[in-house]
Order: structure tokens, then sequence, then C-alpha cells
């Protein structure tokens, strides 16, 4: 059987083209230094967000936000246990020398996990998208049940996909005759590992993102082009309903009935979510670009991937990208404070108001 060691234990090759030997480790350790600054909080907040969502009326939107925090959650928590690995390596930890080969299992749960939040963002995207643009035929298919059915089917289906090039691996005890010691190296089998590579490269990373970001980018538009089309409308109506204002007002104040003030109160409310869920998918394009960037230029240039002549450039890429990964996970947060009154009243209710206390 042809066998050939990947180096995926040292992500900075001496021979290397473009970025340095030097230069990678020490780019290397930065970013993972930055990635610790948002991961490690992003990892607190994103447990917040399950809490409280899970203690608030659950329905279609919030079993996907549950669904995205989970994901979010389980990918920082690799990430924050990578960057370490990688900061002990940089400054060469001898007890964190064969740590590092566990990386790659490491770096394969952070992929499902980023690509899971990203199929989950998709859909809610879709969901809101299609409950603008086609209110009457399509709000009434998107329920509790069928969200969670769909978001855990979307992850049992990016696992599916990533599984067997995760299973093309596996480890060995290598001789290292510098300090008269073995190292855990990760020996590539190239008869099963080519095509589950070009498989996951070529379809999970660049076309199935691609979709996504399509469908993000066209469901975003009709979002925001829905409402400012609704808050037009509300101003047209206002204006031609109360055209002098307080001469209308009755008992209930500025001019509108119980029913009407009840309406305006559940149009606010839908506004808001509206607002929250475009918020959320903009900030998932702009900080996941990066990455679907990336993983097109591996599909286009052969010697950028691991055990290539472009291998420094490409940790360091990666490295860089799981800043803008750790930033992601770590803004949801603050979207739902802005935009939830339920998960801002409970935060400030049962959490906030508890850590006050306990400071006290």
């Amino acid at each position: 059987m042809n066998m050939s060691t990947s180096l995926i234990s040292e992500p900075a090759l001496k021979n290397s083209r473009i970025i340095s030997y030097d230069l990678a480790r020490i780019l290397s350790g930065m970013f993972s230094s930055m990635v610790l600054v948002f991961s490690v909080p992003a990892v607190v907040l994103n447990i917040i967000n399950i809490i409280i969502f899970v203690n608030t009326k659950i329905d279609s939107i919030t079993v996907c936000f549950i669904s995205l925090s989970l994901s979010d959650l389980s990918g920082m928590l690799l990430l924050t246990k990578t960057s370490i690995v990688n900061i002990m390596r940089v400054f060469n930890v001898p007890w964190g020398k064969n740590l590092s080969s566990y990386l790659f299992l490491f770096t394969f749960g952070i992929g499902l996990s980023v690509d899971t939040s990203s199929a989950t963002t998709t859909y809610i995207a879709l969901q809101r998208g299609l409950c603008v643009a086609l209110p009457f035929l399509t709000r009434h298919l998107f329920n509790r049940n069928r969200s969670l059915i769909i978001c855990v089917s979307l992850f049992l289906f990016i696992l599916a996909c990533s599984t067997p090039r995760a299973t093309s691996f596996s480890l060995k005890n290598i001789p290292d005759p510098a300090d008269n010691t073995s190292t855990i190296l990760i020996i590539k089998y190239f008869e099963t590992w080519g095509p589950f590579d070009s498989f996951y490269t070529i379809f999970v990373k660049t076309v199935l993102v691609c979709i996504e970001f399509c469908v993000m980018i066209v469901c975003a538009s009709l979002i925001s082009y829905g409402m400012q089309s609704s808050m037009k409308l509300k101003h047209n109506s206002s204006t031609q309903a109360h055209p002098t204002g307080d001469k209308t007002a009755g008992k209930h104040g500025k001019g509108f009935s119980g029913e009407e003030q009840s309406q305006k109160k559940k149009e606010a409310k839908e506004s808001l979510v509206m607002k929250q869920s475009l918020v959320v998918v903009l900030i998932h394009v702009i900080f996941t670009t990066p990455r679907m960037l990336a993983s097109l230029y591996v599909v286009f240039e052969s010697r950028y991937r691991v055990g290539a002549q472009y291998q420094n450039l490409y940790f360091v890429t990666f490295a860089s990208i799981s800043v803008t990964d750790s930033i992601n996970a770590f803004a949801n947060f603050f979207v739902y404070v802005r935009f939830n009154t339920k998960f801002r009243s409970y935060f400030m209710a049962k959490i906030y108001g508890r850590m006050f206390n306990l400071k006290s």
C-alpha cells in the first residue's frame, strides 16, 4: 500500500515557498492568540444564547438560533483547543509536542461546525426571505417541528459529506533521533484520501458554500426590501388615516384604537425578528467570505494545500480566517440583545441580575 507521511503535525515546512518557516510559525502563534481573545468569550456567550432560547417560546426561528448557537459553541470549543496547541508549538513546549498531531481531529470538528453554522444561517435567510416575499404561501410551512427536522438533517448531511475524508488518516509513532524520542505523525493513504479530499474541497467547501452565499445574499436583499416597503406602506397608511394628527386622538391615544395598537405591536415584533435575522445573515456573509475565497483558491491551485509547496501560506491563511470565524460566533449574542426583546429581558432579569448579585 502506498503511504506518504502527511506533515499535518507540522504546519510550517522549511522548504515551502512564499512564506518562510520562521515567519509561518510566528504568524501562526499571533493569529492563534487573536483567536483566543474572541473564542473563549464566544464559548460563554453561546452557552448563554442556548440557555435563554431554551427558556423562551420555542418557535421556528428560535429552533434555528439554538442550532446556530450549538454549532458555534462546538466550533469555538475546538478552535480554543487548537489555538492553545498552536501557541504551545510555537514556544516549543516539550510535553505539548505530540498534542499537535491530533490537531487534524480538532480541525475536522471545526470544519464540521463551521459548515453546519453556514447551512443553518442559509436556512434562516431562506425562511425569512420567503416569509417576506411570499408571506401567505410560505409562512405556514415553517413551524417548530419542521425546523428541528431540517436543522438536524443539515447537520447529518454535512457530517456524512465530511466523515469519509477524516477516516482516510491514521496515526503512527515515528522515531525522532534528535532527542531519542518518538513523535506521533498522521499517515496519509493516497488511495482513499484523494477522491474524498477532492469531493470535500470541491463540493462541500466550494460548490455548497457558493450556493449558500447566493441564497443568503438574495434572501437578505428580499428581507431588506420587504422591510423598507413595509415601512413606506405604514407611513402612507398612517398619513392617509390620520392627516390632522391630534384631532383624531381618542381615549386610546395618538389616534389609534386598541385593535390598531395591538396590530402595530405585532408588526413591530415581526420587524425586529426580520432585522435580527438580516443582521445575523449579513455578519455571517461578511466574516465567512474569506474562507469561501480561500477554499476556491484551493480548487484552482494544487500547490496551495497540505504537503505542497504553498503549505505555509495555506496554514497562515486559514489561521487568520479562524479569527474571523471566532468574531462571527462572538457577535451573534449582541445582535440578539439588540433586536430580540424576550432575549434581552430574560438576560437582564435572570442572568445579568444574578451575576450582579454575586458581585455584590
